[in-house]
């Protein structure tokens, strides 16, 4: 199954994300935009993993998370990832906290030690996805940087690993294991 590790993100930055996307839209960028109900941090693409391996890892994740002091990060901004002098990508920025980045090396590392690899914590941008530009207007970069909101904060107390099927109207997101900080690990059956 095709699988990726998040932090669900609450309301209000799914409240931000539907009037930044609205904004965007006014103004002429036209992308593949997340819906409010897909919007969160991820932070590990895994791709297709058989789902008795998602099981194993989600189990040995959480273990290692088990006891990890709940966290909180902020909102903040509206920036975008590059293809050439194109954008490519629209997010809403995320302040990352030495909590979050520590949380991410610890995860990591445990990754690691079930075969898979990512970028070390120095390398990763923290970011919410809102889009993905197919049609953008001139003077785009003002465009976006124009766009204001007032910052919120996210409390942490548990990561999401999720499946996510493709399909011709967008992926579909399904929660497959939420593991609880304070000790826990919830499968949905």
């Amino acid at each position: 199954m095709r699988t990726f590790i998040a932090i669900d993100v609450n309301d209000e930055v799914k409240r931000i994300s539907e009037e930044v996307i609205e904004k965007l839209m006014r103004r002429g960028f036209r992308a593949n935009w997340v819906t409010s109900e897909n919007v969160h941090l991820t932070l590990f693409f895994l791709g297709e993993v058989h789902p008795r391996k998602v099981d194993e890892i989600s189990e040995h994740v959480c273990k290692r998370l088990r006891g990890f002091p709940s966290f909180s990060f902020t909102v903040k901004g509206v920036h975008f990832f590059r293809k050439g002098r194109s954008p490519r990508v629209i997010w809403l920025g995320v302040e990352p906290s030495e909590s979050l980045m520590r949380l991410y090396d610890e995860m990591r590392s445990e990754l690691f030690q079930h075969g898979f690899e990512f970028e070390s914590s120095n390398s990763f941008i923290p970011h919410i996805t809102i889009g993905r530009v197919k049609h953008h207007p001139q003077k785009w970069e003002k465009l976006i940087e124009d766009i204001v909101y007032t910052p919120t904060v996210v409390a942490v107390d548990n990561i999401v690993v999720y499946s996510s099927r493709l399909t011709p109207k967008g992926p579909i997101y399904k929660w497959v294991y939420k593991c609880h900080f304070e000790g826990g690990l919830t499968k949905n059956e």
